[in-house]
């Protein structure tokens, strides 16, 4: 697996000269009761306007192959202001190639961050995408911060759910590395396929 983790940064970003005011790099691993996760998410900056963004995802259990879940998205982004942006995407997720394009919110301070984003996305057919991404980092001592991070994705055709991903990670942090807590909840096609995973997380920020 980590093969191929590595083949998709280098051919996904391996051009792009590592300024390191410009690009920013995340890991994070998940060791659960069902499954064992990896995921990244790597960012690059062309300027104030223009950026990229990968986000890759692979969940394997630990005994079957039948419930991999595997995410990858690329991502060009345009600042229209200060809190808001649009972004176009091409991926493949469960169960192949999707297009999504959204406008998207933020805000951020010191311990808190929030961004929300809708659009559409088209795989199989146009849906409804919201995602939601809740951050807050409280400090607890002059080293150590408490850490909780949630992050929603919900795709539907307003009749019934196509998609939907619920990641929540409780934890502490100590300058790059984060370990705590972690559940995953995924839910297919009209809910009727659902996993959970419960476990612990290590990330680390780069």
């Amino acid at each position: 697996m980590l093969r191929y983790i590595y083949f998709l940064f280098f051919t996904t970003f391996g051009s792009l000269p590592l300024a390191a005011q410009s690009i920013s790099f995340s890991q994070e691993v998940v060791s659960g009761n069902r499954s064992m996760a990896y995921q990244h998410f790597v960012r690059y900056s062309f300027n104030n306007s223009w950026s990229i963004n990968n986000v890759s995802l692979f969940d394997t259990e630990y005994n079957d192959d039948k419930n991999n879940i595997f995410f990858i998205r690329n991502m060009l982004s345009y600042n229209l202001n200060k809190h808001f942006k649009a972004n176009l995407a091409l991926g493949i997720k469960n169960p192949g190639a999707f297009a999504t394009f959204t406008t998207q919110f933020e805000y951020a301070s010191t311990k808190f961050k929030l961004s929300y984003a809708i659009g559409s996305t088209y795989q199989n057919g146009f849906t409804l995408e919201q995602t939601l991404l809740m951050n807050y980092t409280p400090s607890l001592t002059k080293n150590i911060q408490a850490y909780l991070n949630l992050f929603l994705i919900v795709n539907t055709n307003l009749k019934v759910l196509d998609r939907g991903i619920q990641q929540l990670r409780i934890g502490i942090k100590k300058e790059n590395l984060v370990t705590g807590i972690a559940v995953n909840l995924d839910q297919f096609t009209k809910a009727e396929k659902t996993l959970e995973n419960f476990g612990i997380f290590f990330k680390y920020n780069f």
